[in-house]
C-alpha cells in the first residue's frame, strides 16, 4: 500500500474518533433539544450528578478505560454505548477508506484529489449519520428531520456535482423510496387504525434511495425487511406482548444501507447479486 493511503487511513481513523465522540453528543442531544455546542458553550456533563466532564476524561475510547467505565465525580457507571459508537465510528471511517482505495484507488495528483477526497468525506459523512440516527431511533423512536431533510438536499447535491448514481437515478431513487413508504403507511393506517410505519421511516427511506440511486432501493428495502422480521419474531417470543412488540425501523434501514454501501462501492451491482 502506499505511504500516502497508509496515511490518509491514519487520519481518517482518527478523525473518525473523534466524530464518534461527537456522535454521542448528537445522539444524547439532538432529541431533548439541547445545543451541540457548535454557536454556543455547552459542555458535556455526567447524566447521573450533571458534575461537567473534564477535558482530560473526555478522551474518546481512552478515558472510558482509564476512568474504568465509571464517573469520575459520582463513581456512577457509564453506558457502555459511549465507547461502543466510538468505536463504530472509527470502524467506519477506516473501512470505508480502506474500500476507496482498494476499488477505486486515489490520483494524487492536485487537481483530481480535491474532488476525490471531498467525495470521500461526503460518503463518510453519510454512514456517520446512519450510525447516529440508529441510536437515537432506537431510544426516541424518531429521525431528527436535520438528518432526514438535511441529508436529502446533500445527496441531490451531491448526486449532482459528482454524478454518481447520477441526478435522475438518485431522484428516482428517492421518489420510489419514499413512495412505497408512503403508501404502506397510509394504508396500513387506514386499514388498522393505528400508525404502523413512523413518517421519520418514511423520510429516511426517501434520502437513503437518493444517496444511492434507484438501483438499491429494492435492496434496502428487502434487507432492512427480513433482518426486521427476524429480530421481531426474536422479541416476541421473549416479550410478554406478542404481536404487539413495537421495533424502530430506522436502525434496520440502516443496516440494509450500509450493506448496500459497501457492496456499490466495492464494485458490485445489484444485477450480480440477483444473477
Amino acid at each position: 500500500m502506499d505511504p500516502l493511503e497508509v496515511a490518509l487511513l491514519v487520519v481518517v481513523s482518527a478523525l473518525g474518533l473523534l466524530l464518534g465522540s461527537f456522535g454521542n453528543a448528537a445522539i444524547h442531544r439532538i432529541p431533548r433539544e439541547i445545543p451541540l455546542g457548535l454557536f454556543s458553550h455547552t459542555r458535556s456533563k455526567c447524566p447521573k450528578c450533571e458534575s461537567l466532564i473534564r477535558a482530560k476524561h473526555n478522551i474518546p475510547l481512552l478515558s472510558y478505560f482509564l476512568l474504568r467505565g465509571r464517573c469520575a465525580d459520582c463513581r456512577e457507571a457509564i453506558s457502555v454505548r459511549y465507547p461502543t459508537v466510538e468505536f463504530l465510528s472509527t470502524l467506519l471511517f477506516f473501512g470505508a477508506t480502506l474500500i476507496f482505495i482498494r476499488f477505486r484507488g486515489f490520483s494524487w495528483g492536485y487537481e483530481a484529489l480535491g474532488p476525490e477526497l471531498l467525495f470521500l468525506g461526503l460518503q463518510i459523512y453519510f454512514l456517520w449519520s446512519l450510525l447516529v440516527v440508529t441510536y437515537i431511533d432506537i431510544d426516541f423512536r424518531i429521525i431528527p428531520d436535520r438528518f432526514s431533510l438535511g441529508n436529502w438536499g446533500l445527496a441531490v447535491a451531491a448526486a449532482f456535482y459528482f454524478d454518481d448514481p447520477g441526478l435522475w437515478p438518485a431522484l428516482f431513487g428517492g421518489l420510489l423510496g419514499f413512495g412505497m413508504f408512503f403508501l404502506l403507511a397510509w394504508g396500513y393506517e387506514k386499514l388498522k387504525g393505528v400508525e404502523g410505519l413512523g413518517f421519520g421511516d418514511v423520510k429516511m427511506i426517501g434520502w437513503l434511495g437518493t444517496w444511492l440511486g434507484l438501483e438499491w432501493v429494492p435492496f434496502i428495502i428487502f434487507v432492512a425487511s427480513v433482518s426486521g422480521l427476524v429480530v421481531g419474531l426474536v422479541q416476541m417470543r421473549k416479550s410478554k406482548e406478542g404481536l404487539q412488540s413495537a421495533l424502530p425501523f430506522g436502525p434496520f434501514l440502516a443496516f440494509a444501507t450500509l450493506v448496500a454501501w459497501c457492496l456499490k462501492f466495492s464494485a458490485f451491482s445489484v444485477g450480480t447479486l440477483v444473477f
